[in-house]
């Protein structure tokens, strides 16, 4: 019983599982335990004239002024030029110091004091992880701020010996208020914003399914071996699966989960197109390597997979520019993403272009392994 340990191919396997437990387990808890908030990019706008808004602008400057700070601000002129910034993805949120931010501060020494308003808008959709962030990131600054200027009032009402009334003393306990706007919302029954990722995935895995039933099938059609028509056949195949299960995911999480759906039409477009591609892709890893080639398929699985919640600046160098960068998955989320929150007004052509050019080479390498091994059975003959 014990002269397995003697054999060479037991220490070989041992290595092989040890191998392949180790890629895995990096692969999965890679990300996650790397993971960093940093250089998240929000708008910081001033519309106000008086010298208060400035001030505040250079105090939220300052207090991410570092390179590895969490917030990366880009000033932007207006409200409506950081709208159109997060409507193309440009940025996770924006502050908006409004145009009557000196004048609410400067009644906190009248008899009718206000509380100075900052907005701050979230780009909900773009990332779940990233707006969560961002709000409690800003929730801390904010605070910060507030005791700062309460203190400096309360300084100078002390050093011209002033009262304070009941109005005052209220207003100074919370003199800024921070006002919380919502853009590209993720709706009910999204996952926590994480939808595109989920939806994502599981268009992948049929991919997968679909890809292997369908290479075994045709393999038999031409006893163990392929030609263009048979590759022609297994495309046509890939597509009709690939629409099906666009049907099938929208029926459950539509009609079962009550996911909210702006273009019905236009997700199972984003769906199919996704699935087909990845159909593709693995399909030709298949063709051309038979079975052997199926680990490449699980390992962009699974190196690709754990990456999609995360907003790219959270990963680390070799996660974000050595897989994210590339990855298939990440294009087809993002083009999910656009029909889900973004209305197909952000990034869509852009991503499913380069998902379409990833479809296409794989196409391209389907019917060359068709058109080559038909070649080679001809010269057998």
């Amino acid at each position: 019983m014990l002269r397995v340990f003697t054999r060479k191919s037991f220490w070989l396997y041992l290595v092989i599982v040890v191998l392949v437990l180790s890629i895995f387990s990096f692969a999965q808890f890679g990300p996650s335990s790397t993971s960093k908030i940093k250089g998240l990019k929000v708008a910081l706008v001033n519309e106000d004239q008086g010298p208060n808004g400035k001030v505040i602008k250079e105090k939220l400057q300052d207090a991410f002024d570092k390179s590895d700070a969490p917030i990366k601000w880009v000033s932007r002129s207006s409200l409506h030029s950081a709208k159109k910034g997060m409507e193309n993805k440009d940025y996770y949120a924006a502050v908006i110091i409004p145009e009557n931010f000196t004048e609410q501060l400067t009644t906190l020494q009248t008899v009718n004091p206000q509380a100075a308003g900052i907005e701050l808008w979230v780009n909900q959709g773009m990332n779940a992880q990233a707006a969560t962030a961002v709000q409690t990131i800003f929730a801390k600054v904010s605070t910060k701020l507030t005791a700062t200027i309460s203190n400096q009032t309360l300084q100078v009402a002390d050093a011209h010996h002033l009262k304070l009334t009941p109005a005052q003393a209220k207003v100074l306990t919370q003199p800024i208020d921070t006002e919380i706007h919502l853009i590209n919302k993720v709706g009910t029954h999204s996952a926590g914003g994480n939808a595109p990722v989920l939806l994502t995935m599981l268009v992948w895995l049929g991919g997968l399914i679909s890809s292997l039933l369908m290479w075994r099938t045709f393999k038999k059609m031409g006893n163990d071996s392929l030609s263009l028509r048979l590759t022609v056949g297994q495309t046509l195949a890939g597509l009709v699966l690939s629409f099906t299960q666009a049907l099938t995911l929208l029926t459950v999480v539509s009609g079962m989960m009550n996911l909210h759906v702006p273009n019905t039409w236009n997700l199972i477009w984003a769906l199919t197109f996704s699935a087909f591609v990845y159909y593709l892709i693995q399909t030709a890893v298949l063709d051309w390597l038979g079975f052997k080639g199926w680990p490449i398929v699980i390992l962009i699985w699974f190196f690709g997979s754990p990456l999609l919640p995360y907003p790219p600046e959270m990963l680390n160098h070799f996660f974000r520019y050595w897989i994210h960068s590339w990855v298939p998955v990440r294009f087809g989320m993002e083009t999910i993403k656009d029909v889900l929150y973004f209305g197909a007004k952000a990034d869509l052509w852009t991503m499913a272009s380069i998902l379409g050019y990833i479809g296409l080479g794989a196409l391209i390498f389907v019917l060359g392994a068709g058109w080559w091994q038909g070649r080679k059975n001809l010269k057998s003959i």
